[in-house]
């Protein structure tokens, strides 16, 4: 499970970082004219030279001579003044085809371009730009773009002619992926680390719990054995229920109870070390144990020693009291109590009590003191005594 949620992390990270970064080569070329008009015209670097400035190229878009400037071509012209020399580069035009793309920017550096278009010819694709020649591509210091056949001729027919009109080439926002895929990184690298620590951990546990609940070979070769033969006190397996045959190899446990060894083994082995009827451990307890361990098993044999302790007989009432202190617990105690004459005459002041009138009324001293007088006072009490007390009618019988 673990496993998978590391999986799925990663997964996770790899489209994160798919999603958020986008083709480096991808960038916009912002024309500028009559002073408040702006278009936005699609392109793709090349894969030689400088990269564009973050911040962008501005410069005055010329047309080289030659047009495909497959040979040296002509140094631009003289900035016009209402552009600052310091912030204004001029930039050439190139058409595609009749030669590779190296040589032409190559040529438009070499002419003083700072920068160089080349666009496409009666398409409007996209393509990036590499080199042909290793040696070339290094002496390129400028940056380059590719854009479409649509875009060469708004800037053709529109922004060269226009007095005053410059192009901006910029780069498309770049993430800083580096800045936060590498942080990023190693954080899943972390959780992925903890969750299979974690998951080492818990499986070290597990396996530890179960070697401590079952037998190991050199404990099972401890228990004894016993070969079957007619007359024995064993009769049927508990676990398959099949009567023992002469010659059947049983294991005895300490408890005295006794199964086939092919069938209780693997119990001991991979289930439990306790008898499968009684529950009773089939080895002396380990102080290793946890103590939760010990302390079920101790539950459960107390509870099973107070079942056995009060064995039920015919006799046993069915409903039995939870609480020997409490009067559901006596109900004897709280049974209807009859006042004799003699108790009555014994103590006067009982006999006055309107408590007296209620069947069941019991006190603790009427159980002491007149319990021991009751049999020597009936013995002297006449029958004048009784009707005079019933005539008094101080109490009800």
């Amino acid at each position: 499970m673990m496993a998978d949620l590391g999986v799925r992390c990663v997964v996770l990270a790899v489209v994160l970082c798919s999603v958020l970064l986008p083709s480096p080569t991808h960038g916009y070329i912002y024309a500028h004219y009559s002073n408040m008009t702006t278009m936005l015209f699609e392109d793709l670097p090349a894969l030689f030279g400088a990269p564009l400035p973050k911040d962008g190229l501005m410069g005055v878009l010329v047309l080289t001579r030659p047009l495909n400037a497959c040979s040296p071509v002509d140094p631009p012209p003289p900035l016009p003044p209402s552009f600052d020399a310091n912030t204004t580069k001029f930039i050439a035009l190139i058409r595609r085809y009749d030669c590779n793309f190296d040589i032409k920017v190559l040529h438009a550096q070499q002419a003083g371009f700072s920068a160089a278009i080349v666009h496409n010819m009666y398409s409007d694709t996209l393509l990036n730009m590499n080199y042909s020649n290793d040696t070339i591509a290094e002496e390129i210091e400028i940056p380059s773009v590719f854009t479409s056949f649509y875009a060469s001729q708004i800037l053709r027919n529109f922004i060269i002619p226009e007095q005053g009109a410059y192009v901006i080439l910029k780069p498309e926002f770049a993430f800083p992926i580096s800045y936060y895929l590498i942080p990023f990184t190693g954080v899943v690298c972390m959780i992925i680390l903890v969750m299979c620590i974690v998951f080492i951990i818990r499986c070290v546990q597990y396996r530890k719990r179960l070697r401590k609940n079952r037998l190991s070979k050199e404990q099972l070769k401890r228990i004894p054995t016993h070969r079957f033969r007619k007359g024995d006190d064993y009769d049927v397996c508990a676990i398959c229920l099949d009567e023992y045959e002469e010659g059947d190899k049983l294991r005895v446990l300490p408890c005295s109870h006794a199964y086939h060894c092919k069938c209780v083994d693997p119990w001991l082995t991979q289930t439990k070390k306790t008898c499968p009827v009684c529950k009773q451990r089939v080895t002396r307890n380990n102080p290793e144990h946890s103590e939760s361990e010990s302390d079920d098993e101790a539950g459960g044999r107390g509870e099973e020693e107070g079942t056995e302790g009060e064995a039920d007989s015919e006799r046993t009432p069915l409903l039995r009291p939870s609480n020997p202190g409490s009067p559901s617990g006596s109900p004897g105690i709280y049974s209807a109590t009859t006042v004799t004459t003699a108790q009555c005459l014994a103590s006067p002041a009982l006999c006055d009590s309107p408590i007296l009138g209620y069947e069941g009324y019991h006190s603790p001293q009427e159980d002491t003191d007149s319990e021991s007088d009751d049999a020597a006072e009936d013995g002297h009490h006449t029958d004048d005594d009784t009707a005079q007390l019933i005539g008094r009618d101080s109490v009800q019988i």
